[in-house]
C-alpha cells in the first residue's frame, strides 16, 4: 500500500505540472496575439511628416468615398428595360344604346391629348381642327372640360412666346386649344385651313398668276392672307415622361417662306413609346415621343392630289415595345458591405504602400552604410 500511495502522489503532481505548462502556453499565445494586434511593428512606429501626409490623404479619400457612397444610396439609381407593350381593349364598336353618354366609355382604352397651336396670320374663321378626318364629336373631348375646340385671338403671353421677346402692338391670328381623348391606336390630327379657305386661296393664286408671272408679287399679295406659318406651344399625349431630354412638340416654331405666300403643309409623324415610370413612391404610365418632320409644298399638293389641307398635320402611332424606367435603391446590406469594403480598402492600401516605402528606404539606407 505504501508504494501505491507514492505512485498516486506522483501522478497528481504530474497532472498539476502539466496543467501549469498548458496555462503558461495559453498565456504565451495570448500575449503573442495581443502583441500582434496591439503593438505595431517596429518599422511602422516611427512618426514623420511623410507618414502624417499619407494618413491625411487616406482619411480624406476614405471620407470622400464614404460621402459619395452615401449620396448614391440616398439618390438611388435608374434601370431601363424593354418589354412588350401591355394590350388594352379599345371600345371602337360600343354595344350599349347610347355609349357616348357613358363616362367609362370616354376613359377606357383612351389617353388624353392636349393641343395648343397659334397661327399668327389666319383668322379663326379660316382654321379648323379635325380628328381622323372629321370634326371631334362630343365623346372625343375630355369629360372634365367643355366639349368644344377653343379658338380665339392670341394673348400677349402667346405672342411673346412666338417672337421670343415682348411685343407691344396688337396682333391678329388665331390660337387653337383643345383637350381630347383619343383611342390607343394610330390616328391623325389636323389643324389647318377650312376647305372653303383653301378653295379661295387656290382661286386667288390662279387669278394673280394670270396677271403676272412674278412669284415675288404673288408672295407679297398672299403673305398676310393665307400664310399657315404656326407656333406649337404644346402637343401633349397622355402623361409626358419627365426624364426625356427634349420635348419635340413644345415651343416649336414653323415659319413657311415660299413663293406662294406661306401656303404649305407641315407633316409631323409621331411615334409614341409607352413608358412605365416607377419611382420610390408611385408608378405612372407615360409616353415618350419621337418626331419626324416633313414640309409638303403647294405644288406637290396640287400635282399629286394629296387630300390634305394646308396647315399642320400630325399623324401618330404607338410602338409595340414599352420602356420600363425604374428608380430604386440597393439592398441596405449590400450598401453597408460596399461601404465597409471601400473605407477599409483605402486604409489597407495606404498601409501596404507605407510599409513598402519604409522597407525600401531602410534597404537603401543599409546599402548606403
Amino acid at each position: 500500500q505504501h508504494p501505491s500511495r507514492l505512485d498516486q502522489r506522483d501522478k497528481t503532481e504530474n497532472e498539476r505540472l502539466h496543467a501549469l505548462q498548458v496555462r503558461a502556453t495559453d498565456n504565451t499565445a495570448q500575449t503573442e496575439v495581443r502583441a500582434m494586434f496591439v503593438t505595431p511593428r517596429k518599422d511602422l512606429q516611427s512618426r514623420s511628416a511623410l507618414g502624417g501626409a499619407v494618413t491625411l490623404i487616406a482619411s480624406t479619400a476614405a471620407g470622400c468615398l464614404f460621402i459619395a457612397q452615401l449620396y448614391l444610396y440616398i439618390v438611388g439609381s435608374a434601370r431601363h428595360s424593354l418589354h412588350v407593350s401591355r394590350s388594352q381593349p379599345v371600345p371602337l364598336l360600343p354595344g350599349q344604346p347610347n355609349p357616348f353618354e357613358s363616362r367609362q366609355h370616354n376613359v377606357k382604352g383612351k389617353i388624353p391629348l392636349k393641343i395648343h397651336v397659334t397661327f399668327p396670320h389666319l383668322s379663326c374663321d379660316r382654321v379648323e381642327l379635325r380628328l381622323d378626318g372629321s370634326e371631334p364629336k362630343h365623346h372625343d373631348f375630355d369629360p372634365s372640360r367643355p366639349a368644344r375646340v377653343e379658338k380665339r385671338r392670341p394673348n400677349p403671353i402667346e405672342v411673346n412666346a412666338m417672337y421670343g421677346h415682348s411685343v407691344q402692338k396688337q396682333f391678329g391670328g388665331c390660337t387653337v386649344k383643345a383637350r381630347l381623348r383619343i383611342p390607343i391606336v394610330g390616328g391623325q390630327i389636323t389643324v389647318a385651313m377650312t376647305p372653303q379657305t383653301w378653295m379661295q386661296g387656290t382661286q386667288e393664286i390662279m387669278r394673280i398668276a394670270q396677271k403676272t408671272d412674278d412669284k415675288a408679287a404673288i408672295n407679297e399679295q398672299l403673305l398676310n392672307t393665307y400664310n399657315v406659318s404656326h407656333f406649337i406651344h404644346s402637343v401633349q399625349f397622355g402623361n409626358p415622361f419627365s426624364k426625356q431630354d427634349a420635348m419635340p412638340l413644345e415651343q416649336r416654331s414653323h415659319m413657311i417662306d415660299n413663293p406662294y405666300g406661306g401656303i404649305a403643309v407641315e407633316s409631323l409623324q409621331v411615334k409614341l413609346i409607352p413608358t412605365v415610370h416607377q419611382t420610390f413612391f408611385s408608378t405612372q404610365n407615360t409616353y415618350q415621343l419621337s418626331v419626324v418632320d416633313h414640309t409638303v409644298q403647294p405644288e406637290t399638293l396640287v400635282s399629286s392630289g394629296v387630300p390634305v389641307l394646308p396647315g399642320l398635320t400630325l399623324g401618330y402611332d404607338f410602338t409595340p415595345l414599352a420602356v420600363h424606367h425604374v428608380e430604386g435603391r440597393d439592398n441596405f446590406f449590400v450598401f453597408l458591405s460596399s461601404l465597409i469594403s471601400i473605407v477599409g480598402g483605402v486604409f489597407v492600401t495606404v498601409s501596404l504602400f507605407t510599409g513598402c516605402v519604409l522597407h525600401s528606404a531602410a534597404a537603401v539606407a543599409k546599402k548606403t552604410d
